[in-house]
């Protein structure tokens, strides 16, 4: 039987340092995402096109939430993962 891993809460430290610097956190989380595909990719559990559509989706349902509450954050996310788009479709074509 495969060990649990056991969840903890993050230390306090941390949790001050997410909410001090919200840009580190979200470019941390970009690199993450971005390297998560990659590897999805490279051990072909997703193909570059269903990559690719992960990405289009993820545009869209940013792009309709900045619509639906007028988040201007919302929409630049959407602009920033069109651009990952877009560099994904250069690089492999």
């Amino acid at each position: 039987m495969a060990k649990k891993k056991s969840r903890t809460r993050p230390s306090s430290d941390l949790l001050k340092l997410l909410a001090t610097r919200p840009r580190a956190v979200a470019l941390a989380a970009l690199h993450v995402s971005e390297s998560v595909l990659l590897e999805l990719e490279a051990s072909e559990l997703l193909s570059a096109r269903q990559i690719r559509g992960l990405l289009k989706d993820a545009s869209t349902t940013l792009r309709n939430a900045a619509g639906q509450v007028d988040n201007r954050s919302c929409f630049i996310a959407s602009e920033i993962v069109d651009s990952m788009r877009e560099n994904f479709t250069r690089n492999k074509s």
